[in-house]
């Protein structure tokens, strides 16, 4: 989908509109039942981010490092979450995965 001179692929408009959602889930305060908002949304954040520095990701091996990052803020706080999140994909980047 083209924006203006931006390309948008169903994936980030996807993030994007999980990102306005937390958003409204934050400021309306709805519950959550087992996520932390704060922690999903500065998840969201840097997967966008990331998507944007590097579009050629290869996007089966990119969804299931962000499934595993999300699933592991149920058990882990959102800095080691983070560290996880950057250290397999700085390894998965070396060995030429993603």
């Amino acid at each position: 989908m083209y924006i203006g001179p931006f390309y948008f692929d169903t994936k980030e408009i996807f993030l994007f509109l999980t990102s306005i959602i937390l958003v409204l889930a934050m400021y309306f305060n709805w519950p959550l039942w087992w996520f932390d908002k704060r922690s999903l949304f500065t998840l969201v954040v840097l997967i966008l981010f990331t998507k944007g520095v590097l579009p050629s990701i290869h996007n089966e091996a990119f969804f299931i490092l962000t499934i595993v990052a999300i699933f592991l803020t149920l058990y882990l706080s959102i800095f080691q979450v983070v560290l996880f999140y950057f250290i397999s994909l700085l390894l998965f980047r070396l060995m030429k995965v993603i």
